[in-house]
């Protein structure tokens, strides 16, 4: 059986963490969570530090703490496993993303970008020689981005890669768009503060020679950081990393 190791215990780790154990398509080793005060949690063997060593012998390691963990961790992660981390905001910082894609090769180990909270990244991704322009906007309540707006407010309008140096725990579709389509300085983000919503909004806007695209998601988040759909979009991208399952869509 698979080893697997998560990077964060919140609510999207837990998620998958249940999942697997109710697949039973990996063993989890541990999670890595600092803040956790219990020995373990979900049955699993909590770590409050960890170490390049702590990942020999694993087949995987799922990255869902924050941006800062991952950039210190993804290299160290693939001289040794695959990686799938969600906080693609790091990836801005093109050394962090420069130096784990060199372990990865050196290595012969796997970087897998997942969707998370939007769909549409596998034909992004496919069509990228043939794009020319991206957009994404997201629309969240004030508490999921850490405001207090009393209206409607554009709180940023530039580039993605700004966009996800100023709010790294929000804009992770922003930096997955990026990496998945034509880069960070030329993928255009807007954020905008809504407190008449509890919904976490996307709209994707993709164009190129002969192409059009326009994606629009919406998930419900009551304030949360993560909207509702998330948890099945990390499970899903499990399945597919470790043989889940009869069918796939490819």
């Amino acid at each position: 059986m698979k080893k697997v190791a998560f990077l964060g215990g919140g609510k999207v780790g837990q998620a998958m963490v249940k999942h697997l154990q109710e697949t039973k398509l990996a063993e989890v080793v541990y999670i890595y969570d600092p803040f956790q005060k219990a020995e373990e949690l979900l049955g699993v063997k909590i770590l409050r530090e960890i170490g390049e060593k702590d990942f020999e012998g694993l087949d995987l390691v799922v990255e869902c703490a924050t941006a800062s963990v991952l950039k210190e961790n993804a290299a160290k992660v693939l001289r040794h496993a695959d990686f799938l981390p969600f906080s693609m905001t790091a990836f801005r910082e093109d050394e962090v993303l420069e130096s784990a894609k060199k372990a990865a090769e050196e290595s012969g180990h796997t970087l897998y970008l997942p969707h998370g909270a939007i769909l549409g990244l596998d034909g992004v991704f496919d069509g990228k020689r043939i794009i020319n322009e991206v957009s994404i906007e997201t629309i969240k309540n004030p508490k999921s981005l850490g405001r207090d707006d009393k209206e409607y407010t554009v709180v940023f309008d530039g580039t993605a890669r700004e966009a996800a140096g100023l709010y790294p725990r929000n804009v992770n579709v922003h930096a997955a768009l990026s990496l998945a389509g034509i880069g960070f300085d030329r993928t255009h983000s807007r954020i905008i503060s809504d407190p008449s919503v509890n919904t976490n909004e996307h709209v994707i806007h993709v164009k190129g020679d002969g192409i059009d695209w326009t994606i629009h998601v919406t998930a419900f988040a009551a304030g949360a950081v993560s909207g509702k759909y998330v948890p099945y979009s990390a499970c899903g991208s499990l399945d597919r990393i470790l043989g889940g399952g009869n069918m796939q869509f490819v």
